[in-house]
């Protein structure tokens, strides 16, 4: 399993790398054309908005794996190293029903609007809806990831 969230966290790297490129290209045509060319890409506007979409959830995927969210532990850290593990399990749990409840609910969004075209790119909405499944199942791994080394007592005693 470390190899396989190693793997992850290299491929979400490259991905969030090429997207914030992309984003920063696709930004700087609009600017470029809008104010010295005085031409405006109908386009971009919403490509970068998807692109956005992607870096949002695929972005909270890597920070969920290096367990960088934002979190009040001062409470946690004073209790005995058996409690704050036990809780630690039941965080680790609560977060899996959720990110798979989202992540079952994405898929079924995506599926639902594969025939309808956005409004300038006329891509099927299915793309844009498959940063959010393909960030969530990123999401899934992650917690899996974090609730086997908890289980398995491999990680430092702590929260989460």
């Amino acid at each position: 399993m470390a190899k396989l969230l190693q793997a992850l966290d290299r491929v979400l790297d490259g991905i969030t790398l090429l997207l914030l490129t992309v984003l920063l290209l696709v930004v700087g045509a609009q600017i470029l054309t809008r104010y010295v060319l005085n031409y405006s890409l109908f386009w971009s506007e919403e490509l970068a908005r998807y692109l956005f979409i992607y870096l949002v959830f695929i972005g909270s995927a890597i920070v969920m794996r290096r367990n960088g969210h934002i979190q009040v532990s001062v409470f946690v850290e004073r209790l005995p190293s058996g409690v704050r593990r036990g809780l630690a399990i039941v965080s680790d749990l609560l977060l899996l029903s959720f990110t798979v409840i989202v992540l079952i609910h994405g898929v079924r969004l995506a599926a639902m609007v594969w025939t309808v075209p956005t409004a300038a790119m006329l891509i099927p909405w299915t793309l844009v809806y498959l940063g959010i499944v393909l960030g969530m199942a990123a999401m899934v791994l992650a917690v899996l990831g974090s609730l086997l080394s908890q289980l398995l007592d491999r990680s430092p005693v702590g929260f989460p």
